[in-house]
């Protein structure tokens, strides 16, 4: 699926120059190949990268017109719709950048003490039952868990995940770490725990101060992550620009999905300007990535939806759903995604909605070119078959 053709006549772009904002993630693959493979060139762009620190500095230049989009956690884009963050510049979510690719990752003496309670496993529900017969045994110690923003897949997983164990969140001290920096944190003993993206899971037990305990898609099978982030305002300037960029990114996660790739993918990762990792060999089923393919590039409104709700739980005040509904329509919106599917002749679903979180095999909706069949994504709960051990 990695030949996807681009039509023979291409609008010219508003703005040839861009800058494009990224994270040191397995999941910037798009961007960075998108780059090296001359893709986006392919498109009549002329892009530049920018390495960013943290997620908060990347929401801060993309509102302040610093970059003309981002890689970003898909929570990003709605947390700023609901009021929160720099706040000047409406957020729009473009493209999805894939599925997965979250894991959470233990201490070494952390995962050492689970390992003594009973009927220790790595499954989401034996994981969560030693983490609170750790507590119980432990009741003066309160583990520092780290995520990598507030409001991003990787908050919300690892919240499901305590609360569905029945977890009192009050025992967890949840702090927010740049990705880059989780590692050393964990080392240095600043955190007992993370949640956050490849290849700082795999790092951490090559390195040997941490151990993965469960995978984020053993929580919620085939979850959002990352997307493409902009704003409304550029958007409306720039159409033909996007359009073009989401065309680009969206040959560049066919590639990165051709098995045969892996092996270049993890060579264009590993040169200092991108991840700059001398051991990037991450475990696949860790992050268990999909980036392309079965619409993991929708933007999905249901996605968005549930994203608000997980969101608002942080707020003092609660928005109805008609509000919760517009805003997921406006911030997720398909609308130029669909176009640059069109001119590569992809299949799309018909509505921009989908029931999320409930199917435990492949499953279809339905498309513009006849059936598009979707992977499972069943989240997990203690009291559904299947889905603890789920691997």
């Amino acid at each position: 699926m990695s030949d996807l053709t681009l039509p023979s006549r291409l609008a010219a772009p508003e703005k040839p120059h861009l800058t494009l904002g990224f994270v040191p993630l397995i999941d910037a693959c798009p961007l960075i190949v998108a780059l090296e493979l001359g893709y986006f060139r392919d498109c009549g762009l002329d892009v530049s990268l920018s390495k960013e620190a943290s997620w908060a500095s990347i929401r801060d230049k993309v509102e302040l017109g610093l970059l003309d989009a981002a890689q970003m956690p898909a929570g990003i884009p709605l947390a700023a719709a609901l009021g929160l963050g720099y706040g000047h510049n409406p957020l729009v979510c473009t493209m999805g950048l894939g599925l997965n690719g979250n894991a959470i990752t233990l201490s070494s003496a952390l995962h050492e003490a689970l390992q003594q309670a009973p009927g220790f496993a790595t499954d989401p529900a034996a994981a969560g039952a030693a983490l609170a017969w750790y507590l119980r045994e432990n009741p003066q110690e309160r583990p520092t868990f780290a995520t990598v923003y507030t409001h991003s897949m990787h908050s919300f997983l690892l919240r499901y995940w305590l609360n569905a164990c029945g977890i009192d969140l009050q025992r967890i001290r949840q702090v927010v770490v740049p990705p880059p920096q989780m590692v050393d944190a964990l080392k240095r003993g600043l955190i007992d725990a993370f949640c956050a993206g490849e290849p700082w899971n795999s790092i951490a037990q090559q390195q040997k101060v941490g151990q993965v305990l469960i995978s984020g898609h053993q929580i919620w099978n085939n979850a959002p992550d990352k997307v493409l982030g902009t704003t409304a305002h550029w958007v409306s300037q720039h159409p033909n620009c996007l359009q073009l960029l989401i065309m680009a990114l969206l040959r560049a996660c066919a590639w990165l999905d051709e098995p045969g790739n892996r092996g270049p993918m993890l060579e264009i990762l590993s040169r200092p300007h991108y991840l700059g990792c001398d051991l990037i060999t991450p475990d696949p089923g860790i992050g268990r990535h999909q980036f392309f393919g079965s619409a993991a590039n929708f933007p999905w409104q249901s996605q968005a939806r549930w994203l608000l709700e997980q969101i608002q739980q942080d707020l003092p005040a609660s928005r109805s759903d008609a509000a919760l509904d517009l805003l997921a329509r406006s911030t997720y919106d398909s609308t130029h995604f669909r176009r640059a599917c069109t001119a590569l002749k992809l299949n799309l679903p018909l509505d921009d909605s989908k029931p999320e979180g409930m199917h435990d095999s492949p499953w279809e909706v339905a498309g513009h070119q006849g059936p598009l069949r979707l992977p499972r994504d069943r989240r997990f709960s203690p009291g559904i078959r299947g889905t603890a051990t789920e691997q």
